[in-house]
């Protein structure tokens, strides 16, 4: 009987475990990327309503994962039983005022809905715009590019643009952004962001940060070298004007 010579198997498991590493979200994952934070008297959170379409009890975990944070080192997640046909609305995901991304898990009978709301000191709804869920279907590929349409900068308590960057990646990430004008024009290019395993990144006033202080309608081009995603929000604090742009969707196949 052969053996494997000891070096091609210590390389072949230094492959494996590279790719298990790199791999995206694995089946029955989820991140819920959570938008938060309180601007002129509004408070931003963000809503999950979870509904079991099976006959039987099914439970729901989520790890909460701070911005910037490791993921992979995220404390042990909270569980709900959810019965069957039942739907369950889930608030207070994340410490007071503090955004981040939840990894969630849980069986394919469970469906999810996501809402960003926007809530004024007397506790009334001002705003909501549904929120991105992040599945293994939804993310770029290590490589590939994502666009973000419809962004704005306006000074003197007008709209803001906050870029939200995703590494779904079990390694950290090395990010790129490049902005432009509707007409092209360049905002910047080979701006750079480093994300840990697992993490999310926030760009507040992004727009702002790259020197467009006065601008409409601009897009945001994102690559990344694991599998990411990004999306952005774009507001005016502290009123109800509330936008999430999601990717943009390719024609082609």
């Amino acid at each position: 009987m052969q053996t494997m010579n000891p070096t091609l198997s210590r390389t072949l498991w230094a492959l494996l475990l590279t790719a298990t590493l790199a791999a995206p979200l694995a089946a029955g994952e989820i991140i819920i990327p959570l938008s938060a934070g309180v601007a002129d008297g509004t408070t931003y959170a963000t809503r999950v309503w979870i509904t079991n379409t099976g006959g039987a009890a099914r439970r729901w975990t989520w790890s909460f994962i701070a911005p910037n944070a490791d993921g992979t080192k995220a404390p042990a997640g909270t569980s709900i039983n959810v019965g069957p046909g039942a739907t369950v609305p889930v608030t207070g995901l994340a410490p007071a005022g503090q955004g981040g991304m939840l990894l969630a898990t849980g069986a394919p009978q469970l469906v999810l809905t996501a809402r960003l709301e926007a809530t004024a000191q007397d506790g009334s709804l001002r705003a909501a715009v549904a929120g991105p869920l992040v599945s293994g279907h939804d993310l770029a590929a290590a490589g590939g590019t994502l666009h973000l349409h419809g962004l704005s900068h306006k000074q003197g308590g007008g709209l803001v643009t906050n870029l939200y960057l995703i590494n779904a990646s079990r390694q950290a990430a090395q990010c790129r952004l490049d902005a432009y004008r509707d007409d092209g024009a360049t905002i910047a290019t080979g701006v750079r962001y480093t994300l840990p395993p697992l993490s999310t990144r926030v760009v507040d006033g992004a727009l702002a940060a790259l020197g467009a202080t006065n601008v409409d309608e601009a897009r945001f081009a994102v690559t990344c070298d694991q599998a990411f995603y990004a999306y952005a929000r774009v507001y005016k604090p502290g009123s109800a004007e509330l936008n999430v742009m999601k990717p943009a969707e390719p024609l082609g196949p």
